[in-house]
This record gives C-alpha cells, sequence and structure tokens, in this order.
C-alpha cells in the first residue's frame, strides 16, 4: 500500500518540522554585517570630507599656479620689450 504522505527516506511529512531558517555566520542576528556596514558609512563620510578638503587646496593651488604664470610672462614681456631686437621700426 502507497501513502500519499509517505517521504520516500523513511520519514512522514506529516509529522516533520518545518525547516528553521539557516543560521547566519556570526550569530542568530547579523551583528558582523551590521557592524561592516557602519564602518562602511563612516569610511564614505571620512572620504567625502577628504575630497571637500583636497578640492579646496586644488582651487588655491591651481590660483597661485595661474598667478605665478601671469607674473613670470609679464616679466618676459617687460624685458624682451626692452630689447632693440623685437623693437618695431
Amino acid at each position: 500500500m502507497v501513502l500519499l504522505n509517505e517521504n520516500p527516506f523513511g520519514g512522514s511529512t506529516a509529522s516533520a518540522k518545518p525547516a528553521a531558517e539557516p543560521r547566519r555566520l556570526g550569530g542568530p542576528s547579523p551583528k558582523l554585517s551590521k557592524r561592516l556596514s557602519e564602518k562602511f558609512e563612516r569610511t564614505k563620510e571620512v572620504a567625502s570630507a577628504g575630497m571637500e578638503k583636497s578640492v579646496e587646496k586644488t582651487k588655491v593651488a591651481a590660483k597661485k599656479v595661474k598667478e605665478g604664470a601671469t607674473t613670470g610672462v609679464h616679466w618676459i614681456k617687460l624685458k624682451y620689450s626692452k630689447s632693440s631686437l623685437f623693437q618695431k621700426k
């Protein structure tokens, strides 16, 4: 006689307990992944703050380079404008 609820491995499915959820590594609750996500959030905040500072420093440096280049070009113009080689005849 074949029963409809018969398990081919010998047990009955009617009396079997429902399968429990698989346990996660690190304990019953996701403590490890929560800590990692919190650290990742802090890392992102620090990195974005660092980027803001570097952008400000880059702007200051670019301004200094521009001023230095302007001064150098002006010096060259003054030096060669006095030269007789570049005087218009």
